[in-house]
Parts: C-alpha cells; structure tokens; sequence
C-alpha cells in the first residue's frame, strides 16, 4: 500500500519543525544562564560549583562551561564578586602602630585599616603592576616626596601613607570618599572632575574602602 503525504501532513510537518526552532530559540535566548557555572567559596573553606544561580550570602566567580571544562577556551578574564560582607577583617596585622599613627595624623584608625586591607591586604611586600609598594601601596614619587627610604618597612610606609592621605582628607575637606578617590585615581583627576572619577576601578576602591571602614570602626567597637 502507499502512503502519500496529504497537505494536512505537511502542516503537521511545519508544525513540529516550528515548535522544534522555538524551543531550540527559547533554550538560545537562555544561553547566558545555561551557559554559566558558579564558583565559590565557603565559610569552612570548601570550594563549590554551581550551574543552578549565583550563590546570595558569598562573593562567586562566573565561569563559561567553556571555561570551566576546558580552561583553554577562556576569552578572557574571569569575572569575580568579592564577598566584603563575609571577607574576614584584620584586626591584629601592626595593630599598635596603625593606632598610634592614626592618632598622630588625627584619623580614624578604622580608615587606615581599610585603606591597607584594600591596598595590600596586609601585605607589608606588596608589589603592584604599576610599580607602587608596600602595605599602602606607595608610587615612586611619593616614596621621594616623603623621603622613604625603606618601602617595605612598614613603619615608613604606613608613616608616608597615613601623611599622603591625611593631606587629602584637609584638601577634601574631610570628605572621605573624594580623599580616598584621590588616593587612587591622584587629587588631579578628583579636582578636575570635581566628584569621584567616572573611572571603574576608582569607584570600586572608594566603595569597598567606605564599607570595610565602616566594619573595622563597628568590630573596634565591640
């Protein structure tokens, strides 16, 4: 016997083949979703994976599953949340002198502390791209302008750097956000913009520097 295809046949052919492009469509429009994996890590230290959603309560990294299965395929640079509610404070790393330079220069010790958990994270050898050093993160010129001659000593460069940004708080005013802007992007690029420079990474110091100072002022609190 044979069978021919009716026209209703080929409608119900269009039919399945459309339904089939609208959920291949849909699951496309989806991709950046589908096509993610969420890494992070726990308060025990553990690290997890998830293709589901981006984790709450930590800060996570967004892999491709490109990526994440074949580190080769990488495009670029891995995009990552810093968890600064849950990132763990340093209240003891040169604690006495922090608090004796703070009061010397009339700061906030909790600002200081801050400014050298943003900059270093404590790490009196810190060394960045652009050349600056130490645990306030100090450019050549101004290790000259305050006669530094041990960068990474860090009596000298928490001295310097306490001076450099207790200058720029009187310039500002006492405006802690366009100081420490100042402190990042130069007092030039504050003034010439007359507010906080529209650069990113500028304006994510400033915001992360204003956060954890005002955790270091509520843990000296306790």
């Amino acid at each position: 016997m044979r069978t021919s295809l009716t026209n209703t046949g080929f409608s119900d052919i269009r039919l399945f083949y459309s339904l089939k492009l609208l959920i291949i469509a849909l699951l496309l429009s989806n991709n950046a979703l589908a096509n993610t994996i969420y890494k992070y890590v726990d308060r025990n230290g553990r690290v997890h994976y998830s293709a589901e959603r981006p984790p709450v309560e930590v800060g996570y990294e967004r892999l491709s599953q490109n990526c994440f299965y074949n580190s080769s395929s990488c495009d670029g640079p891995k995009v990552a949340a810093r968890p600064w509610s849950s990132e763990p404070l340093d209240l003891s790393s040169f604690s006495g002198f922090i608090r004796k330079t703070a009061e010397d220069f009339k700061m906030d010790a909790a600002l200081l502390r801050a400014v050298i958990h943003v900059e270093s994270g404590f790490n009196p050898y810190a060394i960045s791209s652009k050349g600056a050093r130490g645990l306030m993160q100090l450019m050549p010129p101004l290790l000259q302008e305050y006669e530094v001659s041990r960068p990474f000593d860090y009596r000298q460069n928490i001295t310097a750097g306490t001076r450099h940004l207790a200058g720029l708080l009187k310039r500002f005013n006492q405006n802690i956000a366009l100081a420490t802007a100042a402190y990042n992007a130069g007092e030039g690029a504050v003034r010439r913009y007359k507010r906080i420079p529209p650069y990113k990474e500028t304006q994510n110091y400033v915001r992360k520097v204003h956060f954890l100072f005002k955790r270091y002022r509520m843990a000296a609190l306790q």
